[in-house]
């Protein structure tokens, strides 16, 4: 893809050099490791490295220029010293890819839960007005024409820039993005002028990068000093978290709250729930909508009512939201209805923190007069502080089977004891290290009316066990196994179900 020569000068502004005068190029590199000859090194702080540290490295393997935060007296190459030095690269990064968020009308969600959901829909509801609509988030990159499976939630600054560049060449008029808590405090979207924003919710995730609730909820607010003009703010209404840093948005803003509170600037009601779906009432800001969907539960009630909210402030009409919503029968990992002829319902869902757990219980109690069946595990390498709070969350199912999600390095006995800290009974709770026989063993196990769910891996389709990747998709897994047990072809239960333990 074709980047062009910038200049620092007047690509960055507000920043003063060393040795020169300005400092043009077309080969920015932020990696010292990566350092070809001719390139310009940024050095970025990173929370484990701060590449300050390599200006002398970079420069030996041939960086003819650098950007930093400080100045450095151990190099004679030209220098350009900036505020902050992430800011400094995302701009960069867009700036040589030719500004292609500015041809392009990007729209940003937040949240701890429900950003994959909202952008989903959103996509949807621009595709029915017509718009070409590109997608930037955790379950892909979409540039218009091609989709392919996300890395990350919100790429990196680089990456970002090129899928931009690519949609502004395919014809995209519209950018829905995810944009992860991560991604706002190192500041990976700056540069990036959103038309609209949302906050879905704040609860606990990423402790072990943020450190607390109050650094973490900061990161999310960032969010708002991305608007542009007269753009809108959505806010959770329902929302402890939102509602605790509601004071800490800039007065300027143009804030539109949101939920079931009937205080809130857009409203919704169930007017009918059933395992097949629901149907609600949606009081926007110019406009009240009736729609049936498939989606399940109270959160995508929500994630809906952001949706429609975001999409009516980018002038879409009434009609073309509804049309949009109801195109959408099923979200990837997302509540996903798994129905291989069983006589119970199963869904897959990524719910991956206390508060996500907590709302597919929730939603499947509404949903049957059966027992709910709950298996779950949690992340390795994440933060451990929210696991037994998982478990706490968990306990309003009527069987729990904890097991396995990706324990990447850590040891998942102790990821799963962490866990079972957290529970003030184990008399439902049943534990099994291998994922694949602790959902089968729940998929044994109920029965008809029974509502199933396995929680935390959603739409992914590998395992990470230390050093191994194992292929594992939650959703065909459950599909296979399922089978397995309407044909009887499955085959040794005694020595899977010793296995796990009480």
């Amino acid at each position: 893809m074709e980047v062009r020569s910038i200049s620092l000068r007047d690509s960055l502004g507000a920043a003063s050099f060393v040795s020169t005068g300005d400092i043009v190029s077309s080969r920015f590199c932020c990696d010292s490791r990566r350092i070809q000859p001719g390139d310009v090194f940024v050095a970025l702080r990173g929370s484990k490295v701060d590449a300050h540290l390599h200006l002398e490295s970079a420069v030996a393997k041939g960086a003819i220029g650098v950007v930093v935060e400080r100045p450095s007296s151990r190099i004679t190459v030209p220098q350009c010293v900036v505020a902050d030095t992430r800011v400094a690269f995302a701009r960069i990064c867009l700036e040589r890819m030719g500004s292609p968020q500015k041809s392009i009308k990007v729209s940003g969600v937040t949240g701890t839960n429900g950003k994959s959901t909202t952008t989903w829909l959103m996509r949807s509801i621009l595709q029915s007005a017509g718009r070409k609509a590109g997608l930037i988030g955790t379950l892909e990159y979409f540039d218009g024409r091609i989709s392919e499976p996300a890395v990350l939630t919100t790429p990196d600054s680089e990456q970002i820039a090129r899928y931009l560049a690519q949609m502004a060449r395919n014809g995209v008029t519209d950018c829905v993005m995810e944009i992860s808590s991560h991604a706002l405090h190192q500041q990976r979207c700056a540069g990036i002028t959103l038309t609209n924003a949302a906050i879905t919710n704040i609860t606990q995730d990423h402790f072990d990068y943020h450190g607390d609730v109050f650094h973490y909820r900061a990161a999310k607010i960032q969010i708002a000093s991305m608007l542009g003009g007269n753009g809108a703010l959505l806010i959770g209404a329902d929302d402890e978290g939102c509602r605790a840093v509601r004071s800490q948005l800039p007065a300027h803003h143009r804030i539109l709250t949101f939920g079931f509170d009937p205080a809130a600037d857009l409203r919704i009601e169930q007017l009918h729930v059933s395992a097949s779906g629901q149907v609600l009432q949606l009081h926007l800001q110019n406009s009240s909508i009736e729609i049936q969907t498939e989606l399940v539960g109270r959160h995508n009630a929500l994630n809906i009512l952001t949706a429609a909210g975001l999409t009516e402030q980018s002038g879409i009409d009434s009609d073309t939201i509804r049309d949009g919503l109801t195109q959408v029968t099923s979200v990837p990992g997302r509540m996903e209805r798994i129905d291989a002829g069983q006589s119970f319902s199963v869904f897959v869902d990524y719910a991956h923190t206390p508060d996500g757990i907590s709302q597919c219980v929730a939603t499947a109690k509404t949903l049957t007069s059966g027992r709910v069946i709950l298996v779950f595990g949690a992340g390795g390498d994440r933060d451990r502080s929210k696991r037994p709070l998982m478990a706490k969350s968990a306990q309003n199912s009527d069987v729990i089977v904890v097991t396995s999600d990706n324990p990447r390095s850590e040891k998942p006995d102790q990821i799963i004891a962490d866990i079972l800290a957290g529970f003030d009974s184990d008399q439902r709770v049943l534990t099994c290290v291998d994922r694949q026989q602790g959902i089968r063993e729940a998929i044994h196990m109920a029965e008809p009316g029974d509502v199933l769910i396995i929680a935390g891996r959603g739409h992914e389709k590998n395992q990470q066990i230390a050093d191994r990747r194992i292929c594992f998709d939650d959703r065909r897994v459950t599909r296979r196994l399922i089978l397995e047990l309407l044909t009887g072809t499955t085959h040794g239960s005694a020595n899977q179900r010793s296995a796990i333990s009480a």
